[in-house]
């Protein structure tokens, strides 16, 4: 599918550019059409292509839940996250953002000096649920300065 949106992406450019090259063979608004279409098309291909980049991630991903030990400072904390859990703060750490993650041992607050021994999920998988919108992180809060 990328590929088709590709090479229509290519086609419409090609159209503009030879109507461009002859000025006078098209009225204004095909030209602007075009113009404007082309941007669309673009955006198009790389969503799509993203798309199809996420499923062939998570098509060898396997979610599990794992056991980590997340250290804030002094505070040391244990707790098994579900999948989504875990993701969330494999992203949460990554970007370095401010955030508590609400478990039933108590809130765990995560910021830039977090350190996480277990295995969390790859990067690269975390990605791909988060371009495909199925990344939901409802235990984790994000808190403000």
């Amino acid at each position: 599918m990328t590929v088709f949106y590709l090479l229509l992406t290519l086609a419409f450019a090609g159209v503009l550019g030879a109507l461009l090259w002859r000025p006078g063979a098209a009225r204004a608004t095909v030209v602007w059409g075009l113009a404007g279409l082309l941007p669309l098309l673009a955006a198009l291909t790389s969503a799509v292509g993203a798309q199809n980049q996420a499923a062939r991630v998570l098509g060898t991903y396997q979610p599990r839940a794992v056991g980590v030990v997340i250290t804030n400072g002094v505070h040391t904390q244990g707790v098994v996250l579900d999948p989504q859990d875990a993701a969330c703060v494999e992203r949460a750490l990554r970007l370095r953002s401010k955030a508590t993650l609400m478990t039933p041992a108590g809130p765990v607050p995560l910021n830039s000096a977090t350190r996480v021994t277990g295995q969390l999920p790859p990067q690269a998988a975390v990605e791909a649920l988060t371009v495909r919108g199925e990344l939901n992180c409802p235990h984790l809060r994000a808190t403000r300065e």
